[in-house]
């Protein structure tokens, strides 16, 4: 919901009621989802921000109840979004693959800093006094919350950091070249490939999508043969992504999450080759990549149609 839309103190008040209902929802959902996934570290930790989430709600009621305020029951569940910031922070907490306690804390911390940016908009753009008085105690509580979650997510990315070797991910800077991104095109898509055809849930409605890639797939290794060989930075991090890729399945039992793994590999895949177009050495590797770029945001748009939001 937009500041502008806050008119009075019930729909302020509910706007932040139906925020904390909807990240209990999130974090209970991703909650099972890691323990489905066997990632109890972090099914520990989202279980704790329920509880957490859950005493806020209580507190907010407790304040509305003293102060008179009504709830506005016409508010729909809140989904703090910003347009500028990027959607790795739920990519990489959601994938109950990837998800480490970490990541679940920085994706934590997002949400809590969108929250602060959007009362923050309420206390400066609100024509009414006491909208502005209430807006401004709601930015301070989530920015306190979210300084309370920085300090744990600093502990965890050094426990992560000792425990841990680092997980390698497609970097844009080893492509110099169209071959280098063709090697690295290939390789995602066989990869959504696999998941794609992991889908059991209804064949029917990908189908055609895996046929779409495994022909991308066709075009790419055509024309990477009428090009030079990959060069040493992408056939390397290439390799590594393979061997960490092979390892995780055999450490986690990841059956069941192909499409939530999908979703994600669509979104870091579209991150990925626009991060190219902005990066490029030349203009061919550009080209190629806005085309890349296009295409993955087709088959997002796709999934979208498909599947709706099931999986993120």
């Amino acid at each position: 919901m937009l500041a502008n839309n806050v008119k009075n103190l019930s729909d302020l008040m509910s706007i932040a009621l139906q925020a904390e209902r909807e990240a209990i929802r999130r974090y209970t959902q991703l909650a099972a989802s890691m323990r489905k996934g066997n990632n109890d570290s972090s099914a520990a930790l989202f279980e704790r921000m329920v509880l957490e989430e859950q005493e806020h709600e209580h507190l907010l009621l407790e304040w509305m109840a003293q102060e008179g305020i009504e709830e506005n029951h016409s508010i729909e569940p809140v989904h703090w979004s910003d347009p500028q910031v990027s959607t790795s922070y739920n990519d990489e907490a959601c994938d109950p693959y990837h998800s480490t306690p970490y990541r679940a804390l920085a994706f934590a911390v997002h949400n809590e800093e969108i929250a602060f940016r959007f009362y923050t908009h309420v206390a400066a753009d609100s024509e009414n006094k006491v909208v502005r008085q209430y807006a401004e105690i709601l930015a301070r509580e989530e920015l306190g919350h979210a300084a309370l979650l920085r300090a744990e997510r600093r502990h965890a990315y050094h426990k992560e950091r000792e425990n841990q070797t680092d997980e390698p991910w497609l970097d844009p800077k080893a492509i110099h070249n169209k071959a280098d991104l063709l090697a690295a095109a290939i390789h995602i898509d066989r990869y959504l490939a696999e998941q794609m055809e992991a889908i059991t849930a209804d064949v029917a409605k990908i189908k055609f999508l895996v046929k779409e890639t495994q022909q991308q797939i066709k075009n790419n290794e055509d024309a990477l043969s009428n090009t030079v060989l990959p060069g040493e930075d992408i056939t390397r991090n290439l390799e590594q992504l393979k061997s960490y890729n092979a390892y995780m399945e055999q450490k986690f039992d990841d059956s069941g999450h192909e499409l939530q793994r999908l979703w994600a590999c669509c979104d870091r895949s579209f991150a990925f080759y626009d991060t190219v177009v902005e990066t490029a050495a030349d203009e061919a590797t550009m080209l190629a990549a806005q085309k890349l770029t296009s295409s993955a945001l087709d088959r997002i748009g796709v999934l979208k149609q498909l599947f709706g939001d099931a999986g993120r």
